[in-house]
């Protein structure tokens, strides 16, 4: 058979061999109902199982759980806070469990699984039953014969069909291939996912304790600002001190108070976003406790390039990257197979009754060679549109490498300096403290200015701040590093300096 229609043309060859089966008369839902149980009994009641949602045949499910080994995929569970203060730990654990982008990247990691699931589905044959129960009656109308009658007539039609692609030159396999990468990526993605989340929460937490500890000291600045203020106001009446000193310590007082209430404003904001990043809402507050910075930290010692050689083996949105393009290669087989040939098989079981006529009951078995001889060049189109696919996720593998390269490089010399920072703040703090004491003792003897002692107090200020700027970016950094060598995960939420000898 030839056939052209429009822009298309498809050739067809079909060879169909019936069977004519024993005449006898019965209603359609009977004949559906034996047709029905009898593909049932055929197929194991796959017809039914199609409805459940649990149903698992090719196993996809379990190949998405050997994919996100050591992971906790969260769907379906409630993630209870924890009723006593919240620790690091704790907050990763319950970020994973409920942060609406960690779900999400779980979500489309199953989907992805269903997804191969349907691919692999092409390798089974498709049933399917229909029929129908007609009722003519009133006036003249033609029977299956043609001939005009006014009789009433009932009639009778059902259909049990069986079609199965045998074999289609690589385009049902190349579909396969491509959903079993994409699912690899969708794993590799979730993986990272998660990586990014307890990166969030590193951030989101200690943002916190920085947060409250920033406060801390503007409230301790607020109170020394407002001695240093009694200080010279006492001085003043006694003869020894300005008017100037005192409005100088009056400034300098107003200022650390509003420094306060801008850190509190700061703490707030950030115990929102702790709470957002944890999946809950911006009002719900958190009781921290973190665990206290080491006085001493060890130096990194391993070369970069090693660093950057174990990013590449185990960042999951390289892995990500190269499965994509892996299913970008497949989608190429399956665009220049859609110009060839396909083979399929078709069994159908016809049963027809009609008033005053002989029953149909027959079976028919045919094999199909579909070709599409022409398509408007849709292939060809097809093949280019796949070809350019595979050129950009090329090109988004050699941008991810690079990226990698990047973080890593960033990361290692992020945290030396935070190590260095970490170091020279906590002498600084020192430093700063002395100074301020021997400033306000001074002035208080009369052998010291007020300037002597609002510089020293700024500089303690400063010192304070700096101090807690270097503990949180010694955690972030910790935290960024581990990410990018792809380590950052629940059980290792922070990069181990010990891991770097």
């Amino acid at each position: 058979m030839h056939r052209v229609g429009g822009r298309h043309a498809r050739g067809s060859v079909g060879f169909i061999w019936r069977r004519q089966a024993r005449p006898h008369r019965r209603g359609v839902l009977p004949v559906l109902l034996g047709l029905g149980m009898g593909f049932l009994a055929v197929t194991g009641g796959a017809s039914a199982a199609e409805t459940e949602s649990g149903v698992d045949p090719f196993s996809t499910e379990r190949v998405l759980r050997q994919q996100t080994a050591g992971l906790t995929d969260p769907l379906g569970y409630d993630c209870a806070v924890p009723a006593r203060n919240l620790t690091f730990a704790a907050a990763v654990q319950l970020a994973l469990c409920a942060n609406p982008q960690t779900r999400s990247a779980w979500a489309q990691a199953h989907e992805q699984a269903a997804a191969l699931g349907r691919a692999e589905s092409a390798w089974l044959p498709q049933l399917s039953v229909s029929g129908s129960q007609e009722h003519t009656f009133g006036g003249d109308h033609a029977d299956i014969n043609g001939n005009i009658v006014s009789t009433t007539q009932n009639t009778t039609d059902a259909i049990a069909s069986l079609t199965w692609t045998l074999y289609d030159f690589g385009a049902r396999s190349g579909r396969i291939e491509s959903a079993r990468r994409l699912l690899d990526a969708a794993a590799a993605t979730t993986n990272s996912v998660v990586q990014q989340t307890v990166r969030s929460v590193v951030q989101a937490y200690y943002g916190v304790v920085a947060g409250d500890a920033s406060l801390v000291a503007a409230r301790s600045t607020e109170e020394i600002s407002a001695h240093s203020l009694d200080v010279a106001r006492a001085l003043q009446t006694g003869g020894a001190g300005t008017l100037g000193d005192v409005l100088q310590a009056q400034t300098a007082h107003e200022q650390a108070v509003l420094a306060r209430v801008q850190a509190e404003a700061a703490a707030k904001s950030a115990h929102g976003t702790l709470a957002v990043t944890l999946g809950r809402h911006a009002d719900q507050g958190f009781n921290l406790a973190p665990d206290p910075v080491p006085s001493e930290v060890s130096a990194l010692t391993t070369r970069v390039a090693d660093l950057m050689n174990e990013a590449a083996r185990q960042r999951p949105d390289l892995a990500a990257a190269r499965f994509q393009r892996d299913s970008a290669e497949s989608d190429i087989t399956v665009a220049k197979a859609t110009g060839r040939p396909s083979i399929s098989i078709g069994v159908e079981h016809h049963y027809t009754s009609q008033t005053n006529v002989q029953n149909q009951n027959y079976d028919q078995v045919g094999v199909t060679v579909t070709w599409p001889l022409f398509t408007g060049f849709n292939v060809n189109y097809g093949v280019r549109q796949a070809e350019a696919a595979l050129h950009a996720s090329e090109a988004n593998l050699v941008q991810v490498e690079l990226t990698v390269t990047l973080d890593v490089w960033n990361g290692y010399y992020n945290l030396e300096s935070a190590n260095d920072q970490l170091a020279g703040t906590a002498d600084l703090l020192k430093t700063a403290q002395e100074n301020e004491q021997v400033a306000i003792d001074r002035y208080k003897l009369g052998v010291g200015s007020i300037v002597d002692v609002l510089t020293a107090q700024t500089a303690l200020a400063s010192a304070r701040q700096a101090r807690i700027n270097a503990e949180l970016g010694w955690n972030v950094s910790r935290a960024q590093l581990a990410f990018a060598l792809g380590r950052l995960s629940s059980a290792s939420p922070l990069a181990d300096q010990k891991a770097f000898p």
